[in-house]
């Protein structure tokens, strides 16, 4: 049966590709969200002011926890369009083109254009693509690199020229750089799988690896010599609570297997209770690939089944490095001591992958049990999506904009025809749910986030005390006293400069103040801490300038969404001026 011809429309993807682009960019002038982001924000700003692009320093300490290649590409962004919101999300949305690039490629080498083209577009439209190009992490990064590198790697194995071996191996080494040794791990994963179903044995002990790897070290060598000059050369150093701390065997095997087996600086087994739960990136999985996520588990099934009715013995013309590439990561992580919902993104191009494959099969047979269960499927998820829109925009928080307003009316509108009234089954099965994640993410980054930001107290407080209050960032300190921990990675970024520094006694701080006019960002606790002890000390002066309303708005929970209980869930901060009288 012929493919309908609207997955041909050069004119729909063209459109469906820039609609998705202009979301992006509106999620780009977003405040960037603490604490990772933030953190990575003011950590390439210090870079790119202190020219130190080999050893990285966090507020003038040293930092070992990600790689580098976020950081240098952000400190460029920041040389070349100065540090704002944009500028740091620009290089991971320009490597976002081309990982959904390649993953058309992919899809094209192994299924045709119209697999490829779908697979691209359910990847860049996946809820979590649109949150990870507004909270930008070092994942961004990798998950691009690694599918460039798969698909080249994948090209190399069809037509043996050298110039895809050592693109694929570029890839890889970007996305070591990115997030460290899991950029090479998933491709050796894929590739093995593959291997192994096809009998092709020899193709394990190929020279050209051993070029591909002399790629890879030459591409890390600089970030190994900067961390063994900041880390191995002083064995003396206090870094992340400890002394003889190895940035080589840090990098190379604490941050990414020691997340497996529990040899993480950063792992805390006793209050995450996430680590406990084995099915933790079963649930991330079904709303981070939103609004194709139901789709991807029959495309799945029918994967595996095929491998097993073939007694694990593929053809040549077969593939199973997308499968490979998908469940060995995820079992993998499932087993680690550490989880966060993103660590599984780097699937993502291969599921999207698989997921098309499996959508251009059903499509060219409409009338099948599998594309109307599926379509149900996608009914019911376009349902609920649009029923948490109402419930965001219409009660937890009330949309009054206008040209919000009618976007979403257009979407909805747009929905509902396809519906109702389609013109061929590819219009049935992917339009309600592209335009329904459209709509959903243009309520969230036109009204919902700048919304949530106003609960983000550092950089609520950074903007008023810079350019407001007219305060010096390098006499303004971070102090806490008990109570919730507050971030202030955001307050860093959007100061001038850093913080001057974080206490929790009060009298390091106020014998700074006797030196001089300061600043203290604080909490409830650290305010009431601070009166009393300026009360027992009438040569000091304490005056509130204004206080703000903090929510860690990356863990939203239903009772701070919910109004009539979100008062229960903030904390309130305060900018303060300290003063000593002679």
């Amino acid at each position: 049966m012929k493919l309908p011809l609207i997955s041909d429309s050069r004119l729909f993807y063209t459109l469906a590709f820039c609609a998705v682009g202009i979301l992006y960019i509106l999620g780009s002038f977003l405040d960037i969200m603490d604490v990772d982001a933030a953190q990575y924000a003011s950590i390439s700003r210090d870079m790119q002011v202190s020219g130190s692009y080999l050893q990285v320093y966090e507020r003038g300490e040293d930092y070992l926890d990600k790689p580098p290649l976020l950081f240098w590409f952000t400190s460029l962004a920041f040389s070349l369009f100065g540090a704002s919101n944009l500028a740091y999300r620009i290089f991971p949305i320009l490597f976002t083109i081309l990982g959904a690039y390649a993953t058309f490629g992919l899809g094209k080498l192994y299924y045709g254009a119209r697999v490829g083209k779908l697979a691209s577009l359910l990847l860049v439209s996946c809820q979590a693509f649109f949150l990870i190009h507004h909270d930008v992490r070092t994942d961004t990064m990798l998950v691009d690199s690694l599918i460039f590198a798969i698909w080249q790697l994948a090209l190399f194995e069809e037509r043996k020229k050298m110039q895809h071996l050592l693109l694929g191996f570029l890839g890889v080494g970007l996305a070591m750089l990115a997030k460290g040794p899991i950029g090479l791990m998933v491709p050796v994963l894929a590739f093995s799988t593959d291997f192994a179903l096809k009998r092709k044995w020899s193709a394990f002990f190929r020279w050209q690896w051993l070029v591909g790897l002399l790629v890879v070290c030459v591409m890390i060598a600089p970030m190994c010599y900067g961390l063994y000059q900041q880390f191995d050369m002083h064995p003396e150093k206090v870094i992340n609570g400890g002394t003889k701390k190895s940035g080589l065997y840090f990098y190379f095997w604490s941050q990414s297997f020691g997340r497996l087996t529990g040899q993480n600086d950063f792992i805390n087994t006793s209050s995450e209770p996430e680590i406990q739960d084995p099915f933790f990136f079963v649930h991330s999985f079904l709303w981070s690939f939103l609004p194709w996520a139901l789709l991807f588990l029959p495309a799945l099934f029918l994967a595996i089944r095929e491998v097993w009715k073939s007694r694990f013995r593929l053809l040549p013309t077969q593939e199973a490095l997308t499968l490979g590439g998908i469940i060995l990561p995820f079992i993998a992580l499932s087993f680690s001591k550490y989880k966060l919902p993103h660590y599984i993104y780097v699937m993502f191009p291969l599921v999207a992958i698989l997921t098309a494959r499996y959508a251009i099969q059903i499509i060219e047979n409409p009338k099948s049990a599998l594309f109307r269960w599926s379509n149900g499927f996608q009914v019911f998820t376009c349902a609920v999506l649009w029923a948490l829109a109402l419930y965001l925009g219409g009660y937890a928080f009330p949309v009054a904009q206008w040209l919000i307003i009618a976007g979403l009316l257009l979407a909805l509108a747009t929905v509902v025809h396809f519906l109702f009234q389609p013109q061929d089954s590819f219009e049935r099965l992917i339009f309600p749910s592209f335009f329904t994640i459209l709509g959903i993410n243009l309520l969230l980054n036109a009204h919902i986030y700048p919304t949530l930001f106003t609960y983000q107290s550092g950089s609520q407080m950074a903007r008023y005390a810079r350019y407001e209050a007219g305060v010096d960032s390098k006499r303004l300190f971070a102090y806490q006293a008990g109570g919730d921990s507050f971030y202030h990675q955001s307050a860093d970024f959007y100061s001038a400069s850093h913080l001057a520094g974080s206490f929790n006694e009060p009298k390091i701080l106020l014998e700074k103040a006797r030196a001089g006019k300061i600043w203290a960002y604080t909490n409830k606790e650290g305010l009431a801490s601070l009166e009393a002890f300026v009360k027992a000390n009438p040569t000091l002066r304490l005056k509130v300038l204004r206080s703000f309303p903090r929510f860690h708005i990356s863990t939203l929970n239903i009772e701070f969404i919910n109004p009539a209980t979100r008062y229960t869930q903030t904390q309130e901060t305060y900018l303060v001026e300290l003063k000593g009288e002679r």
